[in-house]
This record gives C-alpha cells, sequence and structure tokens, in this order.
C-alpha cells in the first residue's frame, strides 16, 4: 500500500510573488524603511510607509525613535499608536540574543487606521545597521513572550492578549511578530463589544510557540479583506485563530501544528475556526496533531466524544474555498465544514477521524483529493468523507481502513437526505472496511469510481438506518 505524503508547506511559494500577501511577505523578509522599499513591491501595494518609528525593550539615547541609538522603549508603543497617522512605521527591534518582552505585564491598544493607499505597519524583527529591521530565522528565540512560567495546565487562568484592536482599526499591515507562551486570548484580539468593522488587514511572518491562541475575536469584531500569510505555530491548545465574523479574506501559507497537547473536553482545539462570513479562501494549509480526548466515562457509561479539528467553518459561512490543505492526526475532523457552498481541490487528509465533513446543502465539490487512513475513535466510525447534505466529488482518491467507511452519509436536522455523486478517481477499502455507510435516509452514486481496481458505476439508496 503506497502511503500519503504530506507536500511541504512552501510549494506554491514561487507563484505567490506577485500577489499582494508574497510582496507583502518579500518586504518582510527584507528590511522596511521610510525612504527606501523595492518599486516592484510599491507599485503592487501602492503603499510605503511615510515616516518610521524605532522601539526597544528599554530605549536608548534621547528615546525619540528616529534611530536604534535613540530608540523609543517599548512602553510608550501604545501612546505611539494612538496618535498614528496613514503611513506610521513602527519597527520593534531586538538582538538575537536580547531579552524578551514580557506578553503577560499589560496590554497595547492599537485604533488608528491608515488608508487604502497608506497603512499602518506595525513589525518586529532584528535591528538591522540601515535603521530598519531584518526577518529573524525561525529559531531565533521568541521577541515577545509569556514572563510566567507557560503550561498546559493554567493557560486559561493567564491574562488577556498582548494587542488589542479597537474601534475598527483598519488598513494595517503587522508582520514578524516571535511568539512564545499565549493565553486563550491570543496574541493579537479584535476587540467589538458592540459591532465594529475592521479592514485591510495583513498579517504575515508569525512564528508562535505554546499558544492558547494566537488571533482572536470579540462577537462584535467583523473583519474584511484580512489576509493572514507564511505563518507557523507548534504547540496549539485552542487554536490558532478563531474568527466570529469573517468575509472576502484569504489564509494562505500557514504550518499550524497543535503537538497533541490536550487541555481537556471544555478545551477543545480547533486550528481555524470561524463562525460566521463568506468568500473566503484557505490555501496552502498544513494542520496537524489537534486531538483532544474525552475524560473517562464513568461506570455504566458510553466512552465520550474525540475532538480536535483542522479547519472549522459553522453554519452561518458561505462560499469557501480550500485549495492545497493537509489535515492529518485530527481526533475528529481535518475539514468540518458547515458552510453552504465549499470548494475543495487537491486537499488531502491522513489519521484523522473524519478527513472531510460537509454538513450543508448547496453547491459543495471536492475535486483532485486524497483522503486517507480515518481513524475510528471510540464507538465513532471514522470516514474519510462524511455528507450530510449535497456533494460531488470528482477525480478524487479515498483510502479506508479495518473498521473505517469511505463515504458516510448523515442526515442532519431540518435538511433532505444526503444527496453524493462520485465521478471517476478510486476507493480503496481493506479489511472489514465499507464504501458506504449511512446514519439514515441518504444517496450515494458512484460513476466509473475503481472500487479496489475495478471501474465500478452504482448508486447506493440507505432507506433506514442501519443496525
Amino acid at each position: 500500500m503506497q502511503r500519503h505524503t504530506t507536500p511541504p508547506l512552501m510549494t506554491r511559494r514561487q507563484a505567490l510573488t506577485v500577489t499582494l500577501a508574497g510582496l507583502l511577505t518579500a518586504l518582510s523578509a527584507g528590511r522596511l524603511r521610510a525612504e527606501a522599499i523595492n518599486p516592484t513591491v510599491q507599485t503592487a501595494t501602492a503603499a510605503k510607509p511615510k515616516s518610521v518609528t524605532l522601539f526597544t525593550l528599554s530605549g536608548a539615547g534621547d528615546e525619540d525613535g528616529r534611530d536604534w541609538q535613540n530608540a523609543m522603549p517599548i512602553d510608550s508603543l501604545s501612546k505611539a499608536l494612538s496618535s498614528a497617522r496613514p503611513g506610521s512605521g513602527f519597527l520593534i527591534g531586538f538582538d538575537s540574543a536580547g531579552q524578551p518582552i514580557a506578553i503577560d505585564k499589560g496590554q497595547i491598544r492599537i485604533k488608528a487606521s491608515g488608508d487604502e493607499s497608506n497603512p499602518v505597519f506595525l513589525q518586529a524583527g532584528l535591528i538591522a545597521d540601515d535603521n530598519g529591521v531584518a526577518a529573524a530565522s525561525k529559531d531565533v528565540a521568541a521577541f515577545f513572550k509569556s514572563a510566567q512560567p507557560w503550561s498546559v495546565k493554567d493557560f486559561g487562568r493567564r491574562g488577556s492578549a498582548y494587542f488589542a484592536l479597537i474601534e475598527g482599526a483598519s488598513h494595517l499591515r503587522v508582520s514578524g511578530f516571535h511568539i512564545d507562551g499565549t493565553p486563550a486570548d491570543g496574541f493579537f484580539k479584535f476587540r467589538g463589544k458592540e459591532t465594529a468593522t475592521f479592514r485591510d488587514i495583513v498579517i504575515s511572518g508569525l512564528e508562535a510557540r505554546n499558544v492558547g491562541r494566537v488571533i482572536e475575536t470579540d462577537r462584535g469584531a467583523m473583519l474584511q479583506n484580512l489576509i493572514v500569510t507564511d505563518c507557523r505555530a507548534i504547540g496549539i491548545i485552542r487554536g490558532f485563530a478563531r474568527f466570529r465574523h469573517l468575509s472576502d479574506s484569504t489564509l494562505r501559507n500557514l504550518e499550524l501544528d497543535a503537538a497533541k497537547m490536550d487541555a481537556g473536553g471544555r478545551n477543545v482545539c480547533q486550528l481555524i475556526a470561524v463562525s460566521e462570513g463568506k468568500n473566503l479562501l484557505f490555501e496552502d494549509i498544513v494542520l496537524r496533531n489537534a486531538i483532544n480526548e474525552p475524560p473517562p466515562p464513568k461506570e455504566g457509561k458510553e466512552p465520550g466524544y474525540v475532538q480536535g479539528d483542522g479547519i472549522v467553518c459553522e453554519r452561518k459561512t458561505m462560499n469557501v474555498t480550500i485549495r492545497n490543505c493537509h489535515a492529518s492526526s485530527m481526533g475528529d475532523g481535518g475539514f468540518d465544514l458547515k458552510t453552504t457552498n465549499v470548494t475543495m481541490e487537491d486537499c488531502s487528509s491522513d489519521s484523522c477521524k473524519f478527513g472531510a465533513r460537509l454538513w450543508a446543502e448547496g453547491n459543495n465539490v471536492i475535486r483532485r483529493c486524497d483522503f486517507r487512513n480515518p481513524v475510528s475513535r471510540n464507538d465513532t466510525q471514522g470516514a474519510c468523507i462524511q455528507a450530510g447534505g449535497t456533494l460531488e466529488i470528482v477525480d478524487t482518491k479515498l483510502h479506508a481502513g479495518r473498521g473505517t467507511v469511505a463515504i458516510s452519509l448523515s442526515k442532519k436536522k431540518n435538511q433532505n437526505p444526503p444527496m453524493v455523486v462520485m465521478r471517476g478517481g478510486s476507493i480503496e477499502i481493506e479489511g472489514n472496511a465499507k464504501v458506504a455507510h449511512a446514519s439514515a435516509d441518504g444517496v450515494l452514486e458512484l460513476q466509473d469510481v475503481m472500487v479496489n481496481g475495478v471501474k465500478t458505476s452504482r448508486r447506493f439508496v440507505f432507506e433506514k438506518k442501519e443496525k
């Protein structure tokens, strides 16, 4: 049997060089200066900082921020940001072996906005000779770190996000932050007890370890035209990012590994979660090792439900595209999508309870994907794909081992029975694995599908719950 190998995270990086996200990444990988920005970047983004103010942990010299010898102390950043104007740049510099900034002692508020042509820049990196900052390698020690010892046990009892974005702060470019030890409230928190809309924000080049969350949002925070790109997080308890409202946005080139950190059944890990929104693109994302074991069952009770998901989009989402994303070793779903109108292309899963779960009726398509080795956990049968609505599967490979199923149909409340059509592609089953299973009424049609090497066209009609 051929084992599935997850493609490298950056297989499409070169193809992104002409996109906004790629250009911003190229910018953050070099130096950000008021007086010199690559003309190609400037043309594509129509933006460069008009002025730059420099910050270090303790400050230096006259502390006016004009150069590194006179850098402002980090304690002055919140006040400086409050008076930011379109085109302002704020650079936070570090020595490679310098002391990190404590993220559990105070909070920095960002309320100023740039405009479409002149965003506000906030960047962290290594101090460079030209009064800029250079991007640090992933192995450099964290720039921002919890001062108190961090652990899975107490992550939920600690503090607020270090950066609070408030009053609809918009037109921002944030990059280069290396982080260690955040609470569940995240490192960046979009606040909105009442409705506040945040627009045109690019977050790039984040490196994070030991996190409750990295990006968090209040229920009233509505994000539009957000790009999150070229980030990595390892050791995640609740998730990399949770969005209450997210629209017209892209998450791209992310490596997210929960490292099987498990803080119990009430602290479920969803690496990326979206509650409400539309027109979303997830591309070139690797998701690994989100598993939440339930507590041991009481005597006479059935074992609980194992949790842990990769990308989760809830019922109030629509028009979502997931392209070249790869999930492995999830306690529940690699891709858990209650979305109306989902397109999945060139994605894969390995060793998740469910490779992909699509719940809704709509124009849902899975194309050229590869879902392998689902894992049954406790009393829940694993499946390569679970469908609760309408779904077309095209040129896709499914492999199910003993005790699992290739395609599972699950009727949802207040919906018609699921209708799934699979065209082309292949299904491999081993041992007592099944091609199809249903918990209630539903229909699966196979059209020219290679089932264990035999071209098969067959219609499965389920009219009652299986025993």
